[in-house]
């Protein structure tokens, strides 16, 4: 079996962008030269990577466990290579972060800056995967710390606790739910929801609550991050619920109203690292520094939300 590393570079991105339009875009390629790599790959591995539903391109079971096992791959070649090169230019290696999008986007960049301005030597490679691949990309060693919300459930994986932080709703600034210091699941269930793709934790626990409710919401959009939910929220698109690291970055944004769900749901955040790996002094002051940050973060959007000042 003779497998075209191109088709296996455009299996990623159909899985990852959702369409083979989103995917061609992403690799500055046209749509039929994408569908023709994909279907070479099925030929060459002999079973459906792909199922269609709703318009929309679904990996099969057999797809996602090859794409991981591909990914995996690329992976280890990948670091190989930049290992070589730090050797080569006799540089540190740098470490090794692995996220989902909203811890990005949300809490490292935060921590990030100061911590870099008091450790100058320090360097970091930040890498952002979707939560079912992060336990995975941990337990084999490929990153060294982690940030991903629990369960984890894995014996390859030591996990400790990072911060607990609620869920918020996001709506238009001008909303007249807006008016409302608490709002519940019954109050967006009778509004248009701008949700996260299927399969997200969040929307995961959203349509549970809808379920348990006896509600029935009117999905106006899907997206694939919590960042993009909230600016079309903002844009009067429709009510979403986010999680705070990325709420965070919108608190200074009047055309958009924050306010904790009600009763309140929390995330658990944990701090992810290989079973029995032993960090450096450095790389535990780093992940005291994210910590501290994640709880400033959700102290403010809690002040937010609720309309608190700060206490001097």
């Amino acid at each position: 079996m003779s497998l075209n590393p191109k088709a296996l570079v455009a299996l990623g991105a159909v899985i990852n962008e959702g369409t083979v339009t989103a995917a061609a875009q992403r690799l500055h390629r046209t749509q039929p030269v994408v569908s023709r790599l994909i279907a070479q790959l099925e030929s060459a591995v002999g079973f459906a990577l792909f199922r269609r539903e709703g318009g929309r391109l679904l990996p099969t079971a057999e797809g996602l466990s090859f794409y991981r096992e591909s990914e995996r791959a690329f992976a280890v070649l990948s670091e190989i290579e930049s290992a070589a090169r730090n050797i080569r230019e006799r540089r540190d290696v740098p470490l090794r972060i692995l996220a989902q999008a909203h811890v990005a986007h949300g809490l490292l960049q935060l921590a990030l800056g100061p911590f870099c301005a008091r450790n100058p030597g320090f360097r970091f490679s930040i890498e952002i995967r979707l939560r079912e691949y992060i336990n995975h990309w941990i337990a084999n060693r490929q990153f060294d710390v982690g940030f991903a919300p629990q369960p984890l459930n894995d014996p390859r994986v030591d996990a400790e606790p990072l911060v607990k932080a609620p869920v918020c709703v996001v709506l238009p600034g001008r909303h007249p739910l807006a008016q409302k210091q608490r709002i519940g699941i019954a109050d967006i269930g009778k509004e248009p929801i701008i949700a996260t793709r299927p399969g997200n934790p969040l929307r995961n626990r959203l349509d549970a609550l809808f379920a348990a409710a006896g509600i029935r919401p009117v999905v106006r959009g899907e997206t694939a991050t919590s960042l993009s939910a909230c600016q079309l929220a903002g844009q009067g698109a429709g009510a979403t619920i986010a999680e705070p690291f990325i709420c965070h970055l919108f608190i200074a944004d009047p055309t958009i109203c924050i306010r904790l769900l009600h009763p309140r749901m929390e995330i658990e955040y944990a701090v992810l690292s290989p079973s029995g790996q032993v960090r450096s002094p450095i790389v535990q002051q780093f992940i005291e520094s994210v910590r501290q940050t994640a709880r400033e973060v959700v102290e403010a959007v809690v002040r937010h939300a609720t309309g608190r000042r700060r206490s001097r």
